[in-house]
């Protein structure tokens, strides 16, 4: 009963949003991410969407991004050296989109986690598929994907050193923050570290109307501490997905 209540309270707001035009949208979309439902419900032009680990580009976001490129302003952030030279080359050419080799969260030097080579000759002799979009902050989100599979982290996760700092300070590093107040869309995928991720994105200058966040890899303290976060800051959030979370502002 309550599940059915929210949905009708979604599509009400939908409705007042402009719904039609998601329901003439190409079924294909709709079926793939809540999240277009919001992104065409904007209707507007100019969308300004703030990607922060939008890897190499392959994601829920491109297909709307490639369609609606003329009508959107984008940054994507990637901290990943081969994953942002495939991020840029993916948008290559569309004009008022931005890429920051960068990584958002609390300010300073930290280790940044990653597969190795070890776990793609692995996946390889096994026939899985090596996601090289595995890759965290928090290492221990890693580890407990390995242990699942009965594998010695030590041997499978490797690191570097990276620059971490707020949204606002890349942003105006950039010489890009002033064209990016008021955005409609905040996206995050940090494999567990979303919560610092939001903490450090400076949502009274950027006031994201949408924050979209994978909340799977938070335990229950560090999402009920996020969630009231994010009430304080005037913003309502909707478990959509057992993995993600949107927060709308009120």
């Amino acid at each position: 009963m309550l599940k059915k209540k929210t949905k009708e309270l979604i599509l009400k707001f939908f409705d007042n949003k402009g719904y039609a035009i998601v329901k003439k949208s190409k079924v294909s979309i709709l079926k793939k991410e809540f999240i277009y439902l919001l992104l065409f419900s904007l209707q507007k032009e100019n969308k300004k969407i703030i990607q922060i680990g939008a890897n190499d580009g392959n994601d829920l976001l491109t297909e709307y991004n490639k369609t609606y490129h003329n009508k959107i302003h984008y940054i994507g952030i990637e901290p990943q050296e081969t994953a942002f030279i495939k991020l840029r080359k993916n948008y290559l050419g569309f004009e008022n989109f931005n890429f920051i080799k960068a990584c958002v969260g609390k300010a300073g030097k930290s280790s940044f986690f990653y597969l190795n080579e070890n776990y793609k000759k692995y996946c390889e002799k096994n026939n899985l598929q090596f996601r090289n979009k595995l890759n965290s902050l928090v290492k221990e989100n890693l580890e407990v994907r390995l242990r699942k599979k009965n594998l010695n982290p030590e041997n499978y996760i490797s690191k570097y050193d990276v620059e971490v700092d707020s949204l606002l300070n890349i942003l105006k590093k950039n010489k890009l923050d002033e064209s990016y107040k008021n955005i409609d869309l905040l996206q995050i995928d940090a494999e567990g570290y979303d919560d610092e991720v939001i903490y450090h994105s400076n949502l009274d200058f950027f006031k994201p109307s949408y924050i979209n966040f994978e909340y799977k890899n938070l335990n229950k303290i560090k999402l009920e501490k996020l969630i009231n976060f994010l009430n304080s800051q005037s913003y309502d959030c909707i478990k959509y997905r057992k993995n993600d979370c949107l927060a709308v502002l009120r």
